[in-house]
């Protein structure tokens, strides 16, 4: 469902990769069309100040089944393992631990999913994800109707060595030492696809002045093994 054919690829300052119109304009519109607006407004959990997420498929799948049909899509072990080719070299870099056996179909990972609308207020830290997080992706459905709200790729070349993430939202990264690289606006049908790496920095700036709430999806493939990180190497060597 998503051409990774037209992705346009960057190693510097981490692996990364943006897609647009990842998906034809029939299943895109379906998508757009199933959006599970009921559920958020109803059940959507509240976080980082300014967004509404849920990541829970099977409360509205039934009414929704080209959402159903990307998720079959994600969560195989051949998008799972185009990831883990094209990564290899960065893999080898950061003391990736995962081995041939980790795989979706032995229940050793995992897809997840979140869908996600933001207001007024929302915001990230200069971050990088979860420790058991291997590739993370966003993608965006709608095009930008508020200021800022950008998701912000961040270089790390004064950075000597990187923080273990952990859970909560702290500031544990400077803006000195962490200088913007690259601002990914909100365009309806892109998508961002980014090694989970211990450089992997990035954040959101504050969102303001919105008409339409920031409709996207995030999503990881994902370690359920919490008793060792995805990555090992948190010094700040490069390749």
């Amino acid at each position: 469902m998503i051409d990774f054919s037209k992705r346009k690829e960057y190693i510097y300052p981490f692996d990364y990769f943006v897609i647009d119109d990842c998906f034809e304009d029939k299943d895109f519109n379906k998508l757009v069309k199933e959006w599970p607006v009921e559920y958020l407004q109803r059940t959507g959990k509240a976080v980082m100040g300014g967004r509404k997420q849920i990541s829970n498929l099977k409360a509205f799948q039934e009414a929704s089944p080209t959402w159903k049909a990307l998720y079959d899509y994600l969560n195989s072990d051949d998008i799972l393992g185009m990831f883990k080719g094209s990564y290899e070299s960065s893999m080898q870099h950061w003391g990736c631990t995962l081995s041939e056996e980790d795989t979706i179909a032995n229940n050793k990972m995992y897809l997840h999913i979140d869908w996600s609308e933001a207001n007024d207020g929302y915001v990230r830290e200069i971050h990088a994800d979860s420790a058991k997080r291997f590739v993370n992706f966003l993608i965006f459905f709608n095009d930008k109707t508020w200021k800022d709200g950008d998701f912000i790729i961040h270089s790390s070349a004064n950075v000597d060595k990187y923080y273990p993430p952990q859970a909560g939202y702290r500031d544990v990264y400077s803006e000195l030492d962490t200088r913007i690289h690259d601002i990914i606006e909100a365009k309806k049908n892109r998508a961002v696809f980014f090694l989970s790496s211990p450089n992997s920095l990035h954040s959101v700036s504050k969102q303001s002045n919105t008409t339409e709430p920031r409709k996207f999806i995030y999503g990881a493939y994902s370690s359920r093994d919490n008793s060792k990180p995805v990555f090992t190497n948190y010094e700040n060597k490069r390749l």
